[in-house]
């Protein structure tokens, strides 16, 4: 074989367009099910076979869909930290902030960086999908593409205080809420306003509108979750009267449900959780080295069930990291610098040793991989 032969073999083995080829004769069922199982990093470079694989990859709601229940199986870690050499360097108008995904084995799977306007004050996610709140600025982030869109700007530019993230299956709809205080009624109250986008559009095609104000005047102290449709944040005007702050995404409605009550045992830290489809409280007894995980039962009666108690001596938790309401883990961020993986069906946990991929740390998310763009070209 000569040397024109050697190399025109070795561009057919090579050339994924060439190799691909033989699966367009399959089922259709058949191919959603082999690509559902790749990695978003993998998939991406597929986009390039052919315009069907194009439609297929990013518009195909079927295979979106079955991928997701796949990717949900392998949730990775999202760790942001500021490009700089000083403090100083913060304060300036545009930072270059490196996103590292991680997964549950604390290996790095992806990192990459986006000039953006300012320090993050709110990091949080939603499925596939996470927000990065700057001072005046939000952006929305999938970080398995490597894209970060900047939302449209509000009618009025005051301070984003308070954000959170949710998402409604039925409609296939993302919405932003940010709360600020106080309202432009005037009533004491805060006022709400709204940002919403379709999954799988430009989020550039949303818009922002002004719902009902909060009818409480208690400011949020925590990072809100997302559990099927409903919003929820801690609100407190004390420790002892400590509450949860609910907005019903579909019907834009708010409400209120108490903590959970157990005057045997004192708590160093009260959180709330999404686990199996239900809200969770989970507190941590210091004295004991316990964590208790309270489960909201019926959201109309607001009844909690203590279903765990689980022993984590000598391990001493600080804090917990929302993870996808349908999960049953709970990821434990220790004392001694190290995370927890802790299953509920199996009563054992794990370690996942990220802070050694870390030399600086901030708080991460938990998100699962997704094709799904939020910078859609020509929308």
């Amino acid at each position: 074989m000569n040397l024109s032969s050697v190399k025109a073999e070795q561009q057919r083995r090579y050339n994924p367009t060439a190799e691909m080829k033989w699966i367009d004769h399959l089922p259709r069922d058949l191919v959603i099910e082999i690509l559902s199982r790749l990695s978003p990093k993998d998939l991406c470079k597929f986009r390039c076979v052919s315009k069907s694989w194009q439609d297929l990859l990013t518009r195909d709601m079927e295979f979106t869909a079955r991928h997701i229940q796949y990717s949900k199986q392998k949730p990775l870690l999202l760790v942001r930290k500021y490009l700089s050499d000083g403090i100083m360097e913060l304060n300036k108008s545009k930072i270059t902030i490196e996103l590292i995904s991680i997964d549950m084995q604390g290996n790095i799977t992806d990192k990459f960086s986006e000039i953006i306007d300012g320090p993050v004050n709110t990091f949080v996610s939603c499925g596939p999908l996470s927000i990065l709140c700057c001072m005046h600025t939000l952006y929305v982030c999938n970080p398995s593409v490597r894209q970060i869109v900047r939302v449209p700007y509000r009618s009025n530019n005051a301070r984003l205080y308070n954000i959170a993230f949710g998402y409604l299956p039925m409609s296939n709809e993302y919405k932003i809420v940010h709360m600020f205080y106080p309202s432009l009624s005037g009533n004491g109250n805060m006022g709400c306003e709204l940002f919403s986008f379709k999954s799988g559009e430009n989020v550039g095609s949303g818009s922002w509108r002004r719902i009902m104000d909060c009818p409480f005047s208690a400011w949020t102290d925590e990072y809100p979750v997302c559990v099927n449709g409903t919003i929820y944040w801690a609100v407190s005007s004390g420790w002892k009267d400590k509450s949860i702050l609910c907005l019903d995404l579909e019907k834009e409605e708010f409400s209120s449900v108490c903590y959970p009550m157990h005057e045997s045992k004192k708590y160093s830290f009260l959180e709330y959780i999404g686990l199996m489809g239900d809200l969770c409280v989970v507190g941590f007894c210091s004295e004991e080295s316990i964590i208790d995980v309270w489960m909201l039962k019926d959201k109309k009666k607001k009844i909690w069930k203590m279903d765990y108690s689980i022993n984590l001596f000598p391990l001493c938790p600080k804090f917990l990291i929302p993870c996808d309401d349908q999960s049953e883990d709970i990821l434990v961020h220790l004392e001694q610098r190290d995370l927890i993986c802790y299953s509920l069906k199996s009563q054992s946990y794990r370690r996942i040793e990220y802070y050694k991929a870390m030399r600086t740390y901030n708080k991460p998310c938990l998100y699962y991989g997704s094709l799904i763009s939020v910078n859609v070209i020509g929308t």
